[in-house]
């Protein structure tokens, strides 16, 4: 629990009164304070804050008491239950993106090398096929400088690894209406199966699908139930590359992104007396830390590579 801090008392030094040996007396607006700052404002807590940057919380605590002590005001309103911009924070808070971003800028054009960048990036394996080609090339060309990581895994889990801040971005299907992802565009899903599977009228429908955690799973099985389908679940696999070796035999139907429906499939629907399904929304999420000019850059090569075939008005 945080404790209610005390006022402050102003200190306001108008510039123009300030002398070569006062200049000195100017607040050190340290990088590391800033991000401090503006990650706890985004994430709405120290805690979350915390897990972003790979702090402690009493350290993220610490970091924003020093700014507020080097600025003379307070930034944030604390209690036990809530905190909020202080109107001072809320007008810093922009100020110290700027900050942020152009100290970045300035490292980055110098020629001195300085450490390098790395940008862990998080997308669904089938997604991965698709976007990742184009987005590399485009990405890379103008940045050489970065080095992307990147991580297939269900959406779910990659919501997980971006919450506990093992990843920096992630493109996911939408799970919830209040998710905070960015939506980029919605794709297609299909029922689909081998062009030689034969669906059998007196026999519950076998189905190959992403373990329980996959939305789209949930939203079949429920618009199966709702028509009064009978159904099974015969195989599971968190891989796309292992529904389809299930789905090559010809024994079991799956759920399919209708752009990525392989040739020798076919799709199934009403004529089979299939429920329709709704569509996918992809979305964009970032940690509240994704300040790197060069990350912004790569945020906006992924939305025009999904744009390119997925239109956002779609």
């Amino acid at each position: 629990m945080l404790d209610a801090p005390q006022p402050f008392e102003k200190r306001v030094i108008p510039m123009d009164s300030i002398g070569d040996s006062d200049r000195s007396r100017l607040p050190a607006l340290d990088s590391d304070l800033l991000l401090a700052f503006i990650t706890v404002a985004d994430s709405g807590g120290f805690t979350t804050a915390a897990r972003y940057l790979h702090k402690t919380q009493s350290t993220i605590s610490l970091r924003v008491s020093t700014l507020e002590d080097r600025l003379g005001t307070r930034l944030l309103n604390r209690t036990s239950r809530h905190l909020s911009l202080t109107p001072d924070g809320q007008t810093f808070l922009v100020y110290a993106r700027r900050l942020l971003q152009l100290q970045r800028e300035a490292l980055g054009a110098l020629s001195v090398s300085s450490e390098p960048i790395t940008l862990r990036f998080g997308l669904p394996e089938d997604h991965a096929d698709t976007w990742l080609p184009a987005l590399l090339e485009r990405f890379s060309a103008a940045h050489p400088e970065v080095r992307v990581h990147i991580h297939c895994r269900m959406s779910t889990e990659l919501l997980d690894r971006l919450d506990d801040g093992s990843l920096d971005l992630v493109l996911a299907v939408r799970h919830a209406a209040d998710s905070g992802g960015e939506v980029v565009g919605k794709e297609a899903v299909v029922w689909a199966a081998h062009r030689d599977f034969q669906l059998d009228p007196q026999r519950p429908l076998p189905l190959a699908l992403f373990p329980e955690q996959c939305i789209y799973r949930r939203r079949a099985l429920q618009a199966l139930t709702e028509r009064g389908l009978a159904w099974q679940v015969d195989s599971t696999s968190q891989s796309p590359s292992g529904l389809r070796v299930i789905v090559d035999q010809a024994r079991a139907l799956t759920l399919c992104d209708l752009r990525s429906l392989p040739e020798h499939w076919r799709v199934l629907g009403e004529a089979e007396g299939l429920p329709p399904l709704p569509a996918a929304e992809l979305e964009i999420h970032r940690s509240p830390s994704l300040t790197h000019p060069a990350f912004e850059a790569f945020v906006q090569r992924l939305q025009e590579v999904i744009a390119d075939a997925v239109p956002a008005s779609s």
